[in-house]
C-alpha cells in the first residue's frame, strides 16, 4: 500500500534523487554494498560492472574490485556480478532448484548425461578456478564426445549455466571467464520471499520509479509486483512527476541535496538505464536509439547537464566520446576533464568525434543460441 502522494518534483530534481540513490552523487559505500544496492550489475560486458563500481565506490580499485562478488544469471535471465553472500536471494527469486535431470531440453543434453558430467566439471574446479577451455578439455579428457561438448559448452550457457542456476558453480566477476565453486552453500528461500525482498529493495535504491518499471527491471509481471508490495505490506511512498505517480521507499534527500553535476560517466549496461522503463529522467526520447540500439546494446553513456548527451569508449589510454550532436567547447572540456579524474590516477586521452565517424555495433551472435531462445531473441550470456 502507498501513503499519499506528496510534493511534485521536476525531471531534474528526480534524476538529482535518483544519482544519490543510485550511488553516483557520492562514492560512500564499498563495492559490495553497491552491488547489492543496485541488485546486482549488469554484465554482458565483462568491464561494465567495474566501470560501473569505478563511479560509485569508496573502495574501488581497479586490482581488488571484485573481491566478495560473483558472477551468475539473475533476474531477466542476463548475467550479473552480485555479492557472494546473496547468492542465495538470487537464485532463489528465479526458483533454478530443481535437479539437473530436470534441465530446459533446449541445450540438446541428455537428461542421463547431465548429472554425470556436472560430477566431472565439479572436480575440476574443487581445486582452483577454471576457464571454459579448461574445463571443456577435462571433459575431453574423460570421454565427452564432441558431438556432446558442443552442447555442454554452448556459448549460451549450457550446462555450465544449468549448474550456475543451482549454485553449483559461480562465475568470477572479473573479466578472464573463470568459473569456481561458491564461496559457501547456497541457503535456498522460497521464490515468492526471495522475490519480495528484491521489490522491496527496487522502491529503496531506484524509487521513485513506477510498477512498470519495477516489473520491467526484474522481468515479473507488473500484477505479481503490486502483489508482493501488498502481500510484503510494503510501506510505499508516492510523489508525482510531469503528472505520473513514483513510488518509493524510504527517504528521500531534498532537490538541493540531489543537485545534478554538470557530468556522469555511465558504464556499459549501466543500472541507471536499465533500472526503468521509462528513462525520460535522464534520456530524450530522439536519443533512446543512441543509448539502446536494436542490436541489444546499452552503450556507455555521458551525461551532460542531465541529459544523456554522448557515449564513451575506452580503448587503452584513448577514451573516445561520441557525441550525439556537436557539443560545446565549453561542454567538451567539462567531459574529457571528468573522464580523466574518472580513471585517474591512470593518465588518458581524451578524443571526441561526431556519430557518422563511429563504427556501427556489432550485434550479440546468436548462431550458437537453442532455437527456442534464437526465436525469442536470445536472454543469455
Amino acid at each position: 500500500m502507498t501513503a499519499p502522494a506528496g510534493p511534485a518534483l521536476t525531471r531534474a530534481e528526480l534524476l538529482g534523487v535518483t544519482l544519490e540513490r543510485q550511488h553516483l552523487l557520492r562514492r560512500d559505500a564499498s563495492c559490495a554494498q553497491v552491488a547489492s544496492d543496485l541488485l546486482g550489475l549488469q554484465a554482458q560486458f565483462p568491464t561494465g560492472p567495474r566501470d560501473a563500481l569505478r563511479a560509485r565506490a569508496a573502495d574501488f580499485t581497479p586490482e581488488g574490485w571484485e573481491r566478495g562478488l560473483v558472477k551468475i544469471w539473475s533476474h531477466r535471465g542476463t548475467i550479473h556480478v552480485v555479492p557472494a553472500r546473496e547468492l542465495g536471494l538470487h537464485l532463489s527469486a528465479r526458483d533454478n532448484r530443481g535437479p539437473l535431470a530436470d534441465l530446459w531440453g533446449g541445450w540438446g543434453i541428455p537428461a542421463d548425461e547431465a548429472a554425470r558430467w556436472a560430477d566431472v566439471i565439479r572436480a575440476e574446479v574443487s581445486s582452483g578456478p577454471r576457464g571454459r577451455e579448461e574445463l571443456k578439455e577435462a571433459c575431453r579428457a574423460a570421454g565427452m564426445s564432441e558431438w556432446l561438448l558442443a552442447r555442454v559448452f554452448n556459448g549460451w550457457g549450457g550446462l555450465l549455466k544449468e549448474m550456475c542456476d543451482r549454485g553449483e558453480l559461480v562465475y568470477e566477476p572479473g573479466t578472464d571467464r573463470r568459473f569456481s565453486v561458491p564461496p559457501e552453500p547456497v541457503d535456498w528461500l522460497p521464490r515468492d520471499e526471495a522475490r519480495a525482498e528484491l521489490v522491496g529493495r527496487y522502491f529503496e535504491c531506484y524509487g521513485p520509479a513506477t510498477l512498470q518499471d519495477c516489473a520491467s527491471f526484474l522481468g515479473y509481471r507488473v500484477t505479481e509486483v503490486a502483489e508482493l508490495a501488498r502481500r510484503s505490506a510494503l510501506p510505499l511512498r508516492e510523489l508525482t512527476c510531469g503528472g505520473v505517480e513514483l513510488a518509493y521507499l524510504g527517504e528521500l534527500p531534498s532537490p538541493s541535496e540531489a543537485r545534478v553535476p554538470g557530468c556522469v560517466l555511465l558504464a556499459p549496461f549501466d543500472q541507471l538505464v536499465l533500472g526503468y522503463r521509462d528513462r525520460s529522467r535522464l534520456i530524450d526520447e530522439r536519443d533512446l536509439p543512441r543509448v539502446t540500439n536494436r542490436a541489444g546494446i546499452v552503450f556507455a553513456t555521458v551525461l551532460y547537464r542531465g541529459r544523456a548527451r554522448a557515449r564513451w569508449r575506452r580503448e587503452g589510454r584513448r577514451v573516445t566520446v561520441t557525441e550525439f550532436r556537436p557539443l560545446s567547447d565549453t561542454a567538451c572540456a567539462t567531459i574529457a576533464g571528468r573522464a580523466r579524474r574518472f580513471f585517474s590516477p591512470e593518465r588518458v586521452e581524451v578524443l571526441f568525434r561526431g556519430e557518422k565517424d563511429a563504427p556501427a555495433p556489432r550485434p550479440f551472435d546468436t548462431d550458437g543460441l537453442p532455437s527456442e531462445l534464437r526465436a525469442r531473441g536470445g536472454d543469455g550470456e
